[in-house]
Formats: structure tokens, C-alpha cells, sequence
């Protein structure tokens, strides 16, 4: 068998768009138990790949630094998580995105995260309306 060789990542874009339905659920839960009111956005974490990986038995695990991501989904181009709360931006900025088989070796993609750039705060808190996740995802 050979060794499974991680994805390519070759760019990290951070997207804000409308929540789900389950989206703005979880953002009401996370707002009633935390100790700050959350925006009704959610930002798509996109990491786009080089090439689609062929589909195997064993799954990556998805990594910033030492925090593992626990869901992320899969788009045409790459893969994508979900962030709800802004500050994950500012706890993890600068860290880098690594993969791991096991959770004890990590593959670094090289790219690190990022906060949203002003462009995208800008979006987020302008009245203009944020793109459907469905649209950021084509």
C-alpha cells in the first residue's frame, strides 16, 4: 500500500455569509452560554486544493496549530469549515494549518490562518446583505 499523501492546499479565503438555519441555532446557543452577544454571520474557512485527493479508507484530521477543526466539509475545490465567533480569528491568526493521520504526526500545508481581512469585517457590518453559503461554495 502506498503512504497517503495529504491534500495541497494552495490558498486559505475566509468568506462571511448568511448562517443556515442550524447555523443561526448554533450561533443562538453560543450567544446565550458565552459572555458576548454573536453576529448573525458565518465565515467559511475555504481551503482550496491543488488537485482533488482520490477518496480513501482513512480520513485527515484538519489542524490550527494544535486545535483540531472538528468538522469540516468538503466543496468542489477544496474543503471548508465553519467559524461562528470572530475571535477564533484573533486566537489563531498567524498559526499554521496542518493535517494528521493519527494525531500524533502533522503534515504542515505551509499556509497559515489568517483574521478576516477589512474587506470582509467591512461586509460583515455594512447593511448590505451577505452571500448564501450555497453561492460561496459553487
Amino acid at each position: 500500500m502506498q503512504p497517503l499523501t495529504p491534500p495541497d492546499v494552495i490558498e486559505v479565503e475566509i468568506v462571511p455569509a448568511q448562517p443556515t438555519d442550524a447555523d443561526s441555532r448554533a450561533i443562538a446557543h453560543l450567544s446565550s452560554t458565552g459572555s458576548k452577544s454573536l453576529a448573525p454571520v458565518t465565515y467559511l474557512v475555504k481551503l482550496r486544493f491543488k488537485s482533488m485527493p482520490e477518496a480513501t479508507s482513512h480520513g485527515w484530521a484538519l489542524y490550527v496549530s494544535d486545535f483540531r477543526i472538528p468538522k469540516y466539509w468538503q466543496y468542489k475545490e477544496g474543503i471548508y469549515f465553519k467559524v461562528f465567533d470572530p475571535q477564533f480569528f484573533q486566537d489563531h491568526q498567524g498559526q499554521s494549518i496542518l493535517f494528521s493521520l493519527n494525531e500524533a504526526d502533522f503534515i504542515d500545508t505551509g499556509l497559515k490562518l489568517a483574521a478576516p481581512d477589512a474587506d470582509v469585517q467591512r461586509s460583515v457590518t455594512a447593511s448590505t446583505s451577505l452571500p448564501v453559503q450555497e453561492d460561496v461554495l459553487k
